[in-house]
């Protein structure tokens, strides 16, 4: 083998170690990206406990921004009652206020939340947001 050829494997053998370095570092935390559900969950009821991941079907009443933080409220009907979805500012928010209005049908996934003794749901990511065509 020749001088070149050498360097051309050491820099393929660097260059696949890094990338599997890579991907066991941080791969497992990007592999759920762009899911809808990201993984199992319950539909949403009162009993749901805190901490559990669950799925809810609801119109849009009200979306707003906190005066803090630039995070997305939303409240939703939930069996004629309203319920807070909050969308952290790192989430995709300028996105998700384009795209859900009041008055629309959206399926919500997330972790079920309490803030000031109020049960909510803390969505992660947009993709946990969308419209339902009806």
């Amino acid at each position: 083998m020749e001088k070149e050829e050498k360097v051309v494997i050491v820099l393929l053998l660097m260059a696949l170690s890094s990338l599997s370095v890579a991907y066991f570092c941080f791969g497992l935390e990007f592999a759920g990206a762009g899911k809808v559900s990201g993984g199992e969950f319950k539909q949403y009821s009162p009993e749901s406990e805190v901490g559990e991941r669950v799925n809810l079907e609801a119109e849009v009443l009200s979306k707003r921004f906190t005066y803090t933080g630039g995070h997305l409220l939303l409240k939703v009907d939930y069996n004629s009652k309203p319920l807070t979805v909050f969308v952290p500012s790192n989430a995709g928010v300028e996105a998700l206020d384009e795209s859900i209005n009041k008055g629309d049908f959206v399926s919500i996934t997330g972790i079920v939340t309490e803030y000031e003794g109020e049960r909510e749901i803390k969505v992660t990511d947009k993709t946990e947001i969308y419209r339902i065509d009806g």
